[in-house]
């Protein structure tokens, strides 16, 4: 075992998907710029060198805004998104090496590519059995590029944006700012693999429709022609010497969402419907067309907030027996300037072999509107595929600590 102490930055605005308040709030007309960093001290006991808690992470982001309302009605709106970000330096952006099992050896998931065997990376997460470990320790992301123009017809985006799948879904509360035990930004134990964010393209170049709300229900539909751009939190074109990969393009996402406030029962309601398919342009055959089914559910009630998340992916692959299935679940309670709750997430990957479940308990404090901070305690198991002794190909892993998160912002 060994233990270490890791921080964290973040900086703070969902890509594309949901406007930070003070972003919805902008004047109309004029730019706005929002600035905000997250710094998450964690003390990790991590007894696996195949997920290694790291002594420094960070991230800043600089969010731009601007809108203009013309006398039609419509709105022309500006958004533009850069990032600084050190996450773990062996899974940058979520995607990586989460395993020893080089698709060399016969007991390890392996597909046969370019005149050799090779490790498949999992398109629904980024992450490879197999293979050399990323060892990256920063990166300069843009998040976000685009311009929409919404009236009453809906909204239309194009540019760097994420797709209606993840703008539109229902998901479960996070106790944190930025650090969480599913679908994480920045992940202290290094070795959370739930992602049930229904999302293979990442901040890549797209084209999105999203209908006005009908009696609490949206629809959209986004095309993405090659999932191919870096953000931050998710990596879809991760590769590396080894490695097998999907090459997904012509990405079509679609999405079905309700959202509905009943006032006198003092209940809010939100639920999502999402699917994902795209076309493999790899050489390696056994990869073919992605498929992916994602549903929410949150409601909100008297300062409690629940929610739930899930998604299941046949990973892009010919056979059926390399699914990806991930559930999400979230509590919190807000009591004044308080925030606490409990979170938890597990994930199956048949096609790298991994399996893991991670958790989240604590509570955050809003001191001002600048200022938010927050402890908690953190912790994620894993199976993973490793050849620790002649016959074998799993080994059980298990980071935990407690975790220190301070948000500041403009």
């Amino acid at each position: 075992m060994r233990r270490a102490i890791a921080l964290a930055a973040f900086g703070a605005g969902t890509v594309m998907g949901a406007a930070t308040p003070a972003l919805a709030q902008a004047t109309d007309g004029e730019w706005q710029a929002y600035i905000a960093v997250t710094l998450a001290g964690s003390a990790m006991e991590a007894d696996t060198p195949l997920a290694p808690a790291e002594r420094l992470l960070g991230s800043a982001a600089l969010v731009v805004t601007r809108s203009d309302t013309f006398d039609n009605g419509l709105t022309l709106g500006w958004r533009g998104e850069a990032r600084l970000e050190r996450d773990a330096p062996s899974r940058p952006a979520f995607a990586g090496v989460l395993g020893a099992c080089p698709g060399t050896d016969p007991l390890c998931p392996r597909v046969a590519g370019g005149g050799a065997f090779l490790s498949p990376i999992a398109p629904a997460t980024g992450l490879a059995a197999g293979g050399a470990a990323a060892g990256e320790d920063g990166f300069a992301t843009i998040e976000a590029a685009s311009a929409s123009l919404a009236g009453p017809w809906g909204e239309g985006v194009l540019g760097l944006d994420s797709g209606v799948a993840a703008r539109l879904d229902a998901r479960a509360p996070t106790v944190l700012t930025r650090v969480s035990a599913f679908s994480p930004g920045l992940d202290p134990t290094g070795l959370g693999v739930t992602r049930a964010r229904n999302d293979v393209t990442g901040s890549s170049f797209k084209a999105a429709y999203m209908s006005p709300r009908w009696v609490g229900f949206r629809a959209g539909v986004s095309f993405a022609p090659k999932a191919g751009q870096r953000s931050a939190d998710f990596d879809p074109d991760f590769e590396g010497p080894g490695l097998g990969k999907a090459e997904l393009e012509n990405v079509w996402e679609g999405a079905l969402s309700f959202a509905r406030q009943f006032a006198e029962q003092d209940l809010r309601i939100r639920a999502a419907v999402t699917y994902s398919h795209a076309d493999s342009g790899s050489g390696v055959t056994e990869f073919t067309a992605y498929e992916a089914w994602g549903a929410g559910l949150e409601l909100e009630h008297d300062g409690w907030i629940g929610g739930v998340r899930w998604l299941s992916s046949n990973n892009a692959w010919k056979s059926n027996k390399a699914d990806y299935e991930a559930w999400e679940a979230g509590l919190t309670r807000q009591i004044g300037e308080w925030r606490v709750g409990i979170e938890g997430g597990w994930a199956k990957d048949s096609l790298t072999g991994i399996e893991g479940a991670s958790w989240l308990a604590g509570a955050s404090y809003k001191i001002n509107e600048k200022l938010d901070v927050g402890i908690a305690w953190s912790a994620a198991d894993a199976d993973l595929p490793a050849l620790p002794g002649p016959g074998a190909s799993h080994t059980n892993a298990s980071n935990y600590g407690l975790v220190i998160e301070l948000t500041v912002r403009n």
